[in-house]
């Protein structure tokens, strides 16, 4: 994992009148060895304004002009960490954007980032950014634009499980750290066997295999496939 840039990220924010608001955020970004990028923005608390979340358009656009415009966009994986409060645990979503090429004020490097979606990723007590994404990266440098989150769960200490599928196959990431989590790639059966092998974490009357099985075959059916 390399290290491209880590620290305060200065954006400006287009206005109506035409004229831009300068804000900033921090960012992590790494390359992995397959050749994915992956960002991470965090609010900076000291500054009042936007939140990451209002301007991460803005902010991918400006960070892929300065720091990525070499890359592909779609081998590009956006995340937004937000720190706990005394109203929450920290969590890292998943941003999925779309993208087009031309060139304007906003891109001119030709590529805009659009029409952002958030998909929670894990949650935890604490998250160390640069910890995050080096502990993480087998799942981070898999994911791409294609990624879907198929399944759900929630088990007895209140820990969620999320099972993620691409093209080549599933992950699954565990917000509880009593889990056994496989650190590849996995076909259906090795999830169903990964979620059984945990099955002491779930209520005993949930077969969560099962669960799964049903979420993936409902996937398929709603696909038409």
């Amino acid at each position: 994992m390399e290290t491209i840039y880590s620290g305060i990220f200065q954006y400006n924010i287009p206005g109506r009148s035409g004229k831009s608001s300068a804000s900033r955020c921090f960012i992590n970004i790494v390359k992995y060895d397959n050749g994915a990028c992956c960002v991470m923005m965090i609010d900076d608390k000291r500054v009042k304004g936007v939140s990451v979340t209002m301007a991460c358009s803005y902010i991918a656009t400006q960070v892929y002009k300065k720091f990525l415009s070499t890359a592909l966009p779609d081998k590009i994986i956006w995340l937004e960490h937000s720190p706990s409060n005394r109203m929450h645990n920290a969590h890292v979503d998943l941003i999925q954007f779309q993208h087009i090429d031309y060139k304007t004020d906003i891109a001119p490097t030709g590529v805009e980032f659009l029409n952002p979606q958030w998909k929670r990723f894990i949650g935890s007590k604490k998250i160390v950014p640069d910890k995050f994404l080096e502990t993480y990266e087998y799942v981070l440098k898999k994911l791409s634009k294609s990624t879907m989150m198929i399944f759900t769960a929630e088990d007895k200490n209140s820990y969620h499980w999320r099972v993620w599928a691409n093209d080549e196959g599933f992950f699954i990431v565990s917000e509880n750290p009593s889990a056994v989590i496989p650190s590849r790639l996995l076909h259906a059966q090795n999830v169903v066997m990964a979620l059984q092998e945990n099955r002491r974490l779930f209520d005993s009357e949930k077969d969560i295999g099962e669960q799964f099985t049903a979420a993936l075959m409902k996937g398929f059916l709603d696909k038409g496939l």
